[in-house]
């Protein structure tokens, strides 16, 4: 503090009146900072699947178009990996949770989910699944880990920008001064989801490469941007065993496990992994929609599109169905 007679000032107070313009230069400076180390926390930190694409936007090709892709990118595995978190934690409480409720927006009402919600291509739907299974979770007084990571008023950012969002991406395609238009305006917003999802960063994604005698395992942590393959032992409680043994390839992909707070969850059939060509590196696959009798997936670092047998994949949400109300089960 800076003391003049019986007057105390705070040091940027002073600044500010004395040197407006060296104070705004710091505050630039310091928000600067603090956005450059989020960003790079996003890129190295958070999960793969978020990561990979963001690192695109950021440092990939230059032309406004595709970054915009890329940018959509990193916001669509926003939700989708935050549904595959939501709800593989929420089945370990069913049927405590049920019927499950969900709503297509913050203006829409409640209504049951149905099994077909379970695997929509509407991101609305999915962000309706995220706020059902919390909203379900606050009304049976059950602690869900999810719930600490992505907190209820948390999702109005979350739903204001899947608005700007579903503008670009169902509209005809943009020019790049468009685009650039478009990325000024929801880049800042995906930066305070981002910002407010900061505990994502806890979450470990695994990829099970083998399971050893002695409850342990060689896993491959997925995690930031790089994706050269990084394998590491690892030892496994009774729970984590027991998810893990079970996880069994599906259609030649291995299934992603996640650990938050203690728990392991299976995170399919909506995350896989699959080698690339090489068999060096690793591509993760994200579930982005069923169209007739294949489940239709997308990689994360390119946006490829890889088709499998859909049955193979619904069978998997056999363990979600508890969450259903009895009319919702075969709609």
């Amino acid at each position: 503090m800076v003391k003049l007679g019986e007057e105390v000032f705070h040091p940027a107070d002073v600044l500010n009146n004395l040197a407006p313009d060296a104070a705004r230069r710091g505050r630039d400076d310091a928000f600067l900072q603090v956005r450059t180390e989020l960003e790079q926390s996003v890129c190295e930190q958070f999960p793969a699947p978020i990561a990979i694409p963001f690192h695109g936007f950021l440092e990939g090709p230059r032309q406004s178009l595709q970054r915009l892709h890329r940018l959509r990118d990193t916001w669509e595995s926003i939700v989708r990996l935050l549904t595959a978190l939501a709800l593989s934690e929420a089945a370990r409480f069913a049927p405590s949770l049920r019927p499950l409720m969900v709503r297509d927006g913050k203006d829409q009402r409640w209504r049951e989910c149905r099994r077909r919600d379970l695997y929509s291509d509407k991101l609305a739907v999915r962000i309706g699944l995220i706020e059902g299974v919390l909203h379900r979770a606050e009304e049976e007084g059950i602690e869900l880990h999810v719930a600490s990571l992505v907190p209820l008023e948390v999702l109005a950012e979350v739903r204001r920008l899947n608005v700007v969002r579903n503008g670009f991406s169902h509209e005809a395609t943009k020019s790049d001064a468009q685009a650039q238009a478009i990325i000024d305006e929801a880049h800042p917003i995906v930066r305070e989801v981002l910002l407010d999802l900061r505990d994502i960063q806890s979450i470990e994604l695994l990829r099970i490469h083998t399971i050893q005698a002695g409850g342990r395992a060689e896993v491959e942590k997925l995690r930031g941007h790089a994706q050269s393959r990084r394998i590491r032992d690892l030892p496994l409680d009774s729970d984590a065993a027991s998810v893990a043994m079970s996880a069994t390839p599906v259609d030649g992909m291995s299934r992603v496990l996640a650990r938050l707070g203690g728990l392991t969850l299976d995170l399919s059939p909506f995350l896989y992994t699959v080698d690339d060509d090489t068999g060096h590196r690793t591509r993760i696959l994200d579930f982005k929609s069923k169209k007739g009798d294949d489940w239709h997936l997308e990689c994360v670092a390119d946006s490829t599109t890889k088709m499998s047998p859909a049955l193979q994949h619904e069978s998997l949400l056999v363990r979600l169905e508890d969450l259903l109300a009895p009319s919702g089960e075969g709609a």
